[in-house]
């Protein structure tokens, strides 16, 4: 009976200190991405992607840990188009400027974040911890596209006598036009352990503006 305490004992030791000894970890993250969109202009939008992250985390009790590190976010698509007819203004105080022209353009922005913050979590049952994440994240969005530009001109006088017309049809591109800012990002795990390994099901709102990302994913822990 003694030995069996004793063995029992040791066995408690070696866990705590086995905890102790191993309070970092890191996590990789795979999943689906979609964006709630407030583009009320767009025509078209393509808002789901797939996104992956990169955590690294300091457990300072069994309950908090402080985690940083990045994330893709995936990328979004869309398109504009704008027809316009008719459309004319004072050009000078005798003339009258009147425009018809088509406008299209498709774009893509991708996102990449970068972020601190703290992971609360409570044990479920034997190996089955679910918890929540928050903090702030830097966000940097990369931007590139092309548009097409088409119409006509006409100049007239204020009695409506045509003085001039032109007619234009332009396109052109863009790429990395570059924005960035800071959000705050939150969400909600479940995690599983056996041994130095871990299985997270994770789902992490990052706000982007008038915009928020979406990752529910899977993820991979080690701890060490």
């Amino acid at each position: 009976m003694k030995q069996i305490a004793l063995t029992a004992l040791v066995a408690l030791v070696s866990t705590n200190v086995y905890a102790e000894e191993k309070p970092f970890y890191l996590k990789a993250s795979l999943g689906y991405m979609h964006f709630d969109s407030e583009d009320s202009t767009a025509v078209k939008e393509d808002l789901n992607s797939t996104g992956y992250a990169f955590t690294f985390g300091y457990r300072v009790n069994d309950y908090i840990a402080f985690e940083g590190g990045m994330a893709n976010l995936g990328d979004i698509r869309k398109e504009h188009e704008r027809s316009v007819r008719g459309l004319e203004w004072y050009y000078s105080d005798d003339e009258i400027l009147v425009e018809n022209y088509d406008y299209q353009s498709k774009q893509e922005t991708k996102y990449k974040s970068y972020n601190l913050g703290l992971a609360l979590s409570s044990q479920i049952q034997q190996n089955l911890n679910a918890g929540i994440r928050f903090g702030v994240h830097q966000w940097c969005a990369n931007d590139s596209g092309r548009a097409e530009h088409s119409g006509n001109r006409n100049w007239y006088s204020l009695d409506r006598e045509l003085l001039d017309a032109e007619s234009f049809d332009r396109s052109y591109s863009w790429s990395s036009n570059k924005n960035s800012g800071s959000n705050p990002y939150y969400g909600a795990e479940v995690n599983w352990t056996t041994g130095d390994w871990g299985i997270n099901l994770e789902h992490t709102i990052y706000e982007i503006q008038d915009e928020k990302a979406n990752l529910s994913s899977v993820g991979v822990t080690y701890s060490f």
